[in-house]
């Protein structure tokens, strides 16, 4: 699971606050990983049937590791969802 770094001009042409960008793709991020984590307590009923009868504890655990490491990041996915508009910030009114 890999992190990318944000190109600074890609925000300039934003013209956003940083701040606020920050809070926008931090808070989607933990809803990407929220909707992962459920999706994997749904699967987790399956896994255990009859899939890896044959094949001892150790071996699930890093075939599971391995499906996590490369799975993108929710923060980098969140990233280019704010940069392409998908996610925007929603003020209160007063």
């Amino acid at each position: 699971m890999s992190i990318q770094t944000l190109d600074m001009r890609r925000l300039k042409k934003r013209n956003v606050n940083v701040y606020e960008m920050c809070l926008v793709i931090s808070s989607r991020a933990r809803e990407i990983n929220n909707e992962r984590n459920k999706k994997r307590r749904e699967n987790e009923v399956f896994d255990d049937v009859d899939l890896y009868d044959e094949v001892d504890i150790y071996d699930r655990e890093l075939m599971q590791e391995m499906k996590f490491e490369r799975e993108i990041n929710p923060t980098v996915i969140a990233q280019e969802e704010f940069f392409e508009g998908k996610v925007k910030p929603v003020y209160r009114e007063a």
